[in-house]
């Protein structure tokens, strides 16, 4: 199964942030809570290293694979 989106290394200002490319955009994944990143943004700027203001929630999207092996296969951004 093709994943719906790219791993796209880390937060420039804070190495435990992942970011994501998902639809053209990219996105930091920040504020996990065990079920979603509930304190994202967009990254901007020519070189991704701007914040957007807007605040997103972003969940992961789960596949099984073999039983109680899961895999994130993409993200829903609210």
């Amino acid at each position: 199964m093709a994943k719906g989106f790219k791993n796209a290394g880390k937060w420039w200002n804070d190495q435990d942030i992942e970011l994501i490319e998902k639809d053209g955009k990219t996105y930091a994944l920040n504020g996990w809570n065990g079920e979603e990143y509930w304190n994202c943004w967009e990254c901007t700027g020519e070189f991704k290293m701007d914040a957007s203001k807007e605040e997103y929630r972003i969940t992961p999207v789960y596949k099984e694979n073999t039983e109680g092996d899961f895999d994130i296969v993409d993200y829903e951004v609210f």
